[in-house]
């Protein structure tokens, strides 16, 4: 239980080698040398506590070598992965559309059962990431922790500490490098203390 609040950041990776504006979800490629100056950029000399990530590289590589430099353990959280987009994995949505246009609309609805062809469904990847926040947030007492992963993460965990509407998930932007920070604190609700999606400092 927290006595003291703790300060999450929560990065998103940076830019990624190939196509942008995508479905990225299980495919792994690397970041590029813009994509890894971007997440420099966002974090400064900013220090933290300790640092986990999704397990895919995008996140990880970066996650790891700061860690690294700062001294501090980094854990691996393999259900903070993307949502895996299945069938439209690579493909942009006029894609997917053309190609399952029923399924497509039935995506944009965000409803639980929703899922890409031989995807995940949305609401298995809500759990999933979910049950990882609050694991990795079951030792919290104080301290700013750092969490490094996807833009799919951020919206689930944005929903889950604001109470937002599944259908309010798109509005807001998170590009590459994104973030935000919540403060938490046990008993009381959490207070979001930035979300810039400029990424330009924390």
């Amino acid at each position: 239980m927290m006595s003291e609040a703790t300060l999450i950041s929560v990065l998103r990776h940076g830019e990624v080698a190939g196509p942008a504006h995508v479905f990225r979800g299980r495919s792994d490629p690397p970041l590029t040398t813009r994509g890894l100056a971007q997440m420099r950029n966002v974090v400064g000399d900013r220090r933290f506590d300790s640092v986990a990530t999704s397990p895919l590289l995008r996140c990880r590589a970066f996650a790891e070598q700061l860690s690294a430099e700062q001294g501090i353990a980094c854990r691996a959280l393999a259900d903070m992965r993307e949502l895996d987009f299945g069938d439209w994995e690579g493909m942009r949505g006029a894609e997917a559309a053309e190609r399952d246009a029923e399924a497509y609309e039935r995506f944009q609805l965000r409803a639980d059962s929703a899922s890409a062809p031989g995807g995940e469904t949305l609401g298995a990847f809500r759990r999933r990431v979910l049950a990882a926040w609050q694991a990795w947030l079951a030792d919290a007492d104080g301290g700013h922790r750092l969490l490094v992963v996807h833009a799919g993460v951020m919206r689930i965990l944005l929903q889950h500490l604001l109470d937002l509407p599944a259908q309010s998930l798109y509005r807001v932007a998170l590009p590459e490098a994104a973030q935000f920070q919540v403060s938490l604190l046990a008993g009381e609700a959490p207070v979001l203390m930035k979300l810039n999606a400029c990424a330009d400092s924390f």
